[in-house]
């Protein structure tokens, strides 16, 4: 049986070592958007957030769709990322998932990470199983 212990790296609040985000789920569980400001500490090369960070925020949104489609725990079933632009440390990034397909095992999403000005980061797509 799953425990949520509020500890999860990426949306647990008791993780002294986590993110915090809140991720912003539409009416219709369709899509989720989370804001974040990774601090330094994250860092890859010298105030270049590591890619491994961002594939987490983009796994978060996804998963989260498939949490709101299925009503229950959901776990990533497949993660495809693709890097477009570096992204420095300590600013404001938007992750933005949307629903692309879902059937009673799997729920498809794609997701993007964006500056707010708009440059955009990184570029995902996975599949979420329900538990």
């Amino acid at each position: 049986m799953l425990e949520n212990n509020d500890f999860c790296f990426v949306c647990g609040t008791k993780n002294p070592f986590g993110l915090r985000v809140t991720p912003h789920i539409s009416e219709d569980g369709t899509q989720v958007t989370i804001e974040c400001t990774p601090p330094s500490h994250l860092q890859g090369w010298a105030d270049v957030l590591h890619g491994g960070i961002l594939s987490t925020l983009l796994d978060e949104a996804i998963t989260y769709v498939g949490i709101a489609t299925f009503g229950k725990p959901a776990v990533t079933a497949q993660l495809d990322v693709r890097f477009r632009n570096p992204s420095p440390t300590g600013v404001k990034l938007t992750v933005a998932a949307q629903r692309v397909k879902a059937s009673r095992r799997l729920v498809a999403a794609d997701a993007t990470v964006t500056l707010e000005d708009g440059t955009l980061i990184a570029t995902g797509s996975g599949k979420v199983m329900p538990l």
